[in-house]
């Protein structure tokens, strides 16, 4: 190889160097440097803009405000503790009787009908709520969809997203498909292990969690056919329901997983309320 060749190699590969440490950026919950090429305020616009679609995917917001209200104090309450306080969050309560929640880039989170309506006390809201914004503040889902537009070449390295033509739909047909993206064991390990953090720090039981965990296990055995969405995005396992447990005796031992929740009667006058509106969602 000649000495020009060997040094165009190095430039080029210099350069490559270069575009990947601009893209570069420290994960808010591990404090750890990671390729991230879209920006936060992309990330914000891409969940904004796509909020109308999910919202019409899923029957429309439930029609009533002090509804979507409450699940809004809720997840403020959540938000307000977590890793990436500087975004604003929305928690967005939806008709669908199909049990699900799910989390848009940038703080767009979606509850269902459908979930709301089998949980029992305030603590298992904030316990998904809580577990869908650790998705966000750890970038999961930023993750997810940085994947699928560098595969379609959608994305450059510099972090520039290509957004003329058809190009800019198929960008847009990516955050799309956001519900149905697959988070990894792992993923979903840190998410409720984030949630915990989150709930015991807004003064939530964390049991919760554990809670959320076994209402939706028993789904699973019940009615697996109207969770099939929500277990293939969020894996779950009696294993995942007992390392929450561990997780909250290890590092919250001063909560009792038997304790009552005092927010439990609200819950219900709540989600009473929530099935005269929405009378199928369970």
């Amino acid at each position: 190889m000649t000495r020009r060749r060997i040094r165009g190699k190095t430039v080029l590969l210099g350069l490559l160097a270069l575009s990947l440490l601009a893209g570069c950026s420290t994960n808010p919950v591990t404090g750890k440097s990671e390729l991230i090429l879209i920006s936060e305020d992309q990330e914000i616009a891409m969940g904004v803009e796509a909020t109308p679609q999910f919202e019409k995917e899923f029957g429309g917001p439930v029609p009533d405000a002090s509804l979507r209200a409450y699940v809004q104090e809720v997840g403020q309450r959540i938000a307000n503790v977590c890793d990436r306080g500087n975004l604003e969050y929305r928690y967005l309560l939806v008709r669908s009787n199909v049990p699900n929640a799910f989390a848009l880039p940038g703080g767009q989170i979606f509850l269902t009908a459908g979930l709301m309506s089998r949980m029992d006390n305030e603590r298992q809201l904030a316990a998904v709520l809580g577990h869908e914004t650790g998705h966000v503040c750890a970038k999961h889902n930023v993750k997810g969809m940085q994947r699928e537009m560098l595969k379609q070449g959608l994305i450059t390295l510099g972090g520039e997203i290509v957004g003329a033509g058809d190009t800019a739909k198929k960008a847009a047909a990516v955050v799309g498909t956001m519900v149905t993206l697959k988070y990894s064991r792992s993923d979903e390990y840190q998410a409720d292990d984030l949630g915990i953090k989150y709930m015991a720090k807004a003064g939530y039981n964390p049991y919760g969690m554990v809670e959320l965990l076994s209402v939706l296990l028993s789904l699973h055995d019940k009615e697996a056919g109207s969770l099939g969405e929500m277990l293939q995005t969020h894996p779950l396992s009696s294993k995942r329901v007992a390392r929450a447990r561990e997780a909250i005796q290890t590092g919250y031992a001063k909560y009792r997983e038997t304790a009552a929740d005092p927010k439990a009667k609200r819950f219900r006058q709540m989600r009473a309320r929530l099935l005269k509106v929405v009378p199928d969602a369970r």
